[in-house]
């Protein structure tokens, strides 16, 4: 395989890798230009960035370990795939140099399954351990019909985990029928401890986790390199999530406030956090706290604050920071974003408050595409 482009039959197609055409060299320059043109009409200027950008590699392919793909029946003949480059139709994909081994194995081997639908969506999932999933997000009209047909969800139910719907019900027979039950938490993903060593993390098929291990170990890294350098005992964590940060804090840190909004996603966390023995280390703290829940919090006993939100940013979980003294703030705040613009506006306000950009790294945590994640360290 090239060391400059990742080679794929439907690159003139296939609307999934937007930049897969630029070789990874003109990529790294296109993404580190971008964040600094963002930074720039942000702040006018660069000099509050520090001298260096850190630039993490990850992987050119094979790197996904769970994707989400459509499926559309409607013209007679079943296709699976992604929309093509115009978004008129389905490329009807055979495979994707994005996938890991193990998924690429469980994809081709779920195209042959014929589903009586119209059309919908599906995440295939494949755990750290080799166990398959697939999450099916179809209309109820469709959900319906899977059911009495019964075939189709009986043939995939001996190969995988099945889950279906929004609120990623189980798929189970009972008495000689199949029904779908509440979600049964498993562990799908994996994070890395600062020790290296690997942990497990429960959830469902269909709940957020990075793309693949092997991209998200690189971003983790990256994250526990960065706290190295910052002494701390007590943390608060904003996007918690299924513990993908929060089980490395947990077991370095003395004690970490961890917050997040998704209900079934913190099940998950519990259920890693008793199994690694550390639940009571570990406070959570569920809600919606980018609104006015946040202004309940106090920072004031806390040495980081370690935030990775969602794409819309911080918004209110920086006030609580604002109220406070200079004297009286947390050291340093370690922010993980997949998004630039929001990520430039919190930091604008993370500036105003006498913190500096000490360390700002660039992830590839998307090759091929115009996306990435960014790791930054604030200081007072």
């Amino acid at each position: 395989m090239s060391h400059e482009f990742l080679p794929c039959s439907y690159a003139s197609l296939c609307s999934g890798c937007d930049w897969l055409l630029k070789p990874a060299s003109e990529q790294r320059v296109l993404k580190l230009e971008a964040f600094k043109t963002i930074w720039g009409n942000h702040f006018g200027t660069l000099d509050q960035l520090p001298k260096d950008l850190h630039w993490v590699p990850t992987t050119l392919g094979a790197s996904r370990d769970r994707v989400d793909l459509m499926i559309d029946c409607r013209s007679g003949s079943q296709k699976i795939g992604l929309f093509d480059r115009f978004r008129t139709g389905l490329v009807d994909l055979q495979g994707c140099p994005q996938l890991s081994p193990a998924l690429e194995a469980w994809f081709k081997e779920f195209k042959a399954f014929e589903f009586p639908i119209q059309r919908g969506s599906v995440r295939l999932r494949v755990a750290p351990d080799g166990t398959k999933g697939a999450w099916l997000d179809f209309a109820n009209v469709d959900v319906k019909t899977l059911l009495d047909e019964r075939t189709t969800l009986d043939r995939l139910r001996q190969v995988a985990i099945v889950e279906i719907g929004q609120r990623r019900k189980r798929l189970v027979e009972k008495e000689g029928r199949l029904k779908l039950e509440d979600p049964i938490l498993e562990p799908w993903f994996e994070t890395t401890g600062f020790d290296g060593q690997k942990i497990r993390l429960y959830s469902t098929i269909g709940t957020f986790t990075q793309p693949g291990f092997v991209v998200n170990d690189k971003l983790v890294r990256e994250v526990l390199t960065t706290l190295e350098t910052v002494p701390f005992t007590r943390v608060a964590e904003f996007g918690s999530g299924i513990g993908n940060f929060t089980l490395p804090l947990a077991l370095k840190a003395d004690h970490v406030d961890a917050y997040e909004i998704d209900t079934l996603a913190l099940e998950g966390l519990k259920r890693t956090l008793n199994e690694q023995k550390v639940e009571a280390k570990v406070t959570i703290r569920s809600g919606n706290y980018q609104g006015d829940k946040a202004l309940s919090l106090d920072f004031s006993n806390i040495d980081v604050l370690f935030v990775d939100p969602p794409r819309s940013g911080l918004m209110k979980f920086l006030d609580p920071l604002e109220a406070m003294s200079e004297s009286s703030r947390p050291r340093a705040v370690l922010y993980v974003s997949c998004f630039a613009e929001s990520f430039a506006q919190d930091a604008k306000r993370l500036l105003d408050m006498n913190y500096k950009a000490a360390r700002v790294a660039v992830v590839d945590q998307f090759p091929q595409s115009r996306h990435f994640e960014i790791v930054s360290l604030f200081v007072l």
